[in-house]
C-alpha cells in the first residue's frame, strides 16, 4: 500500500462507520494522513454496527464470519471476511511449510492443537491444511484435535512411528503441557522430529532455545518455534522469517547491545512486515492502515513495537554482512500488549477488569482492594495462583466464592477463555486457576497499586 492519503478519502467515501467516526473526532478526511484521528478498537470497531465498517455499508461479499480472541466488553468480536482478504493464504501457508519443515520430502503428520470453531487462528490454518492434505499432493497426514492435549497426545503416541516428521501447530504457551503429557505417558519422542509452528502469543527467543533443546534440535535451529504477527480484526500484519531469527538471536546472545536497543535484554519478537500492510509506530504503539472487507485507516493494534532500519543495522558491531545483505529495509519489532495483562494461554486476561470485578463483589467478602496473580509451573503445567487480600477473617468458604466468581466472570467475558480453560483442564487434569484468601496485613496498606502482578 503506497497511497494513504488517497486510500483514506476512499474509506470515508465508501464506509459510513469511518464517516461517522470522524464527524465524532471533529476532524475531515482532507487532513494529512498523519494527523487522521486513531482508530481503536474501543473507539471504532466496537462502537458501529458491523456492516456500517464495511466497504458501501454492506457486509456484500463476505464469504466467512469468524471471531477474534481477547477479553472485550462482549467477549468475542465477530468480523466478515471476503475472498480477496484471503487470497493466497493457503499457497502462502503450504510454501512456508515446505520452506521451513519440508513437508513435501518426508511424511508429516500435523496436529493443530489450538482453539478452533470460529477463531481465526485455528479455523484458517485447520481448514487450509486439510485442503492441503486431501490435494494428495504432499505426504502429509493432518488431525484436529483442538485443545484436547491429552487426545492429541493419545494419537501422537499411537501413530508418530508411522511418520518422519511432527508438526504441533499450537499456541506457545501449550507446549510444556504438551511435554509434561508425554512424559506422563512414558513418551519419548525421535530427536529433531518434532516442530511447533506457533500462533496466538508472545515467546522469548530463549523460550525458542529451550525447546530447540528439549526435542532434539540444534538450538540455532530457526523454526522449531515460528509465528506470525496479527489478528482477526488486522488479519496478518507480519512473519518471522530465517533472517528475522537469526537477527533476534544475534541480540539474544548479545544481551548488552540487546539492552542498548531496546531497553530490555528480553529481545522482542522481530519479524518481516506484510506488503499489504501500511505501519506506523505512534507514541511507541503499532498502527496499521489496511484494505480488507472491514477497512482500517490508522488502527492502533494497542501492541507495544517499533521498526528498526537496515542502515541503522549497518553499523552494528559484529553483525554478519550475509545477514545484513538478507534482511529487508526494516525489520518489525513486536514487544506484546501494552495493557497489564495476564497471559493465560494465550489469552489476555485484563488485571485492571478483574480488580474491578472484584470490588464489585458482595460487601461480606470483604474485598480489600488488593490482589496477586503468580503463574506456577508444576510439573511442566502451568497454573496460576490468584491471592485474594480481605479485611477480615479468611477461610477456605470464602476463597470458594471468590474462585467461583472469578471463573464464572472470566468465563462469561471471553469465549476463548471458556473454551481453553475447560479443554486444558481436562487434558492435564489440573486445576489452572488456584485462589486463596489472606487477611490484609497492616504493612500491605501502603501499597499504591489496587492489583500487584507477581
Amino acid at each position: 500500500m503506497h497511497d494513504m492519503t488517497s486510500f483514506a478519502l476512499q474509506v470515508s467515501g465508501r464506509v459510513p462507520g469511518y464517516r461517522s467516526f470522524l464527524a465524532a473526532q471533529g476532524a475531515s478526511a482532507d487532513l494529512p494522513f498523519e494527523q487522521l484521528p486513531l482508530t481503536t478498537k474501543q473507539n471504532y470497531l466496537l462502537d458501529y454496527p458491523i456492516e456500517e465498517l464495511c466497504w458501501d455499508g454492506s457486509i456484500g461479499d463476505c464469504h466467512l464470519i469468524g471471531a477474534s480472541s481477547g477479553f472485550s466488553k462482549s467477549g468475542s468480536v465477530f468480523w466478515p471476511k471476503r475472498p480477496e482478504d484471503e487470497n493466497r493464504y493457503l499457497e502462502s501457508l503450504e510454501g512456508m511449510l515446505v520452506q521451513h519443515y519440508g513437508i513435501d520430502r518426508e511424511r508429516t503428520l500435523i496436529l493443530c492443537c489450538m482453539a478452533l470453531g470460529t477463531w481465526f487462528g485455528g479455523m484458517a490454518v485447520t481448514a487450509a491444511l486439510r485442503v492441503i492434505a486431501a490435494s494428495g499432493r504432499l505426504p502429509i497426514t493432518v488431525c484436529t484435535p483442538g485443545l484436547n492435549l491429552a487426545e492429541a497426545v493419545e494419537i501422537y503416541a499411537r501413530f508418530y512411528p508411522n511418520f518422519s516428521k511432527i508438526l504441533w501447530i499450537t499456541n506457545p504457551s501449550n507446549i510444556g503441557l504438551i511435554t509434561a503429557l508425554l512424559a506422563k505417558r512414558g513418551v519419548t519422542p525421535p530427536p529433531g522430529s518434532c516442530s511447533f509452528p506457533v500462533l496466538g502469543e508472545y515467546f522469548s527467543e530463549a523460550c525458542r532455545e529451550t525447546v530447540a533443546r528439549r526435542y532434539g534440535h540444534d538450538p540455532a535451529a530457526p523454526f522449531v518455534l515460528w509465528t506470525g504477527y496479527g489478528s482477526a480484526d488486522t488479519g496478518d500484519i507480519a512473519v518471522e522469517t530465517a533472517p528475522a531469527i537469526r537477527l533476534r538471536k544475534f541480540f539474544h546472545h548479545r544481551p548488552d547491545l540487546g539492552r542498548e536497543l531496546f531497553a530490555t535484554e528480553d529481545t522482542p519478537m522481530l519479524l518481516e512486515v506484510s506488503p499489504k500492510v501500511h505501519l506506523e509506530l505512534v507514541d511507541g504503539m503499532i498502527v496499521v492502515t489496511k484494505d480488507q472487507l472491514v477497512p482500517l485507516v490508522r488502527y492502533n493494534t494497542g501492541d507495544l513495537g517499533g521498526l528498526l532500519a537496515k542502515a541503522d543495522l549497518a553499523r552494528l558491531d559484529g553483525l554478519p554482512g550475509e545477514l545484513l545483505h538478507e534482511l529487508p529495509e526494516q525489520v518489525l519489532f513486536v514487544r506484546g500488549r501494552a495493557a497489564n495483562a495476564v497471559i493465560f494461554y494465550g489469552t489476555n486476561l485484563d488485571v485492571q477488569e478483574i480488580n474491578r470485578f472484584f470490588l464489585d463483589q458482595p460487601r461480606d467478602m470483604a474485598y480489600s482492594g488488593l490482589f496477586t496473580v503468580k503463574m506456577v509451573e508444576e510439573e511442566g503445567v502451568a497454573c496460576f495462583d490468584f491471592t485474594v487480600l480481605v479485611e477480615g477473617e479468611a477461610s477456605d468458604d470464602l476463597a470458594r466464592r471468590y474462585r467461583e466468581a472469578l471463573l464464572g466472570y472470566l468465563i462469561g467475558r471471553s469465549r476463548e477463555f471458556e473454551t481453553k480453560y475447560a479443554s486444558l483442564t481436562r487434558s492435564t487434569g489440573c486445576e489452572l486457576i488456584r485462589l486463596r484468601v489472606q487477611e490484609l496485613e497492616g504493612d500491605k496498606g501502603a501499597v499504591k497499586h489496587r492489583y500487584i502482578l507477581d
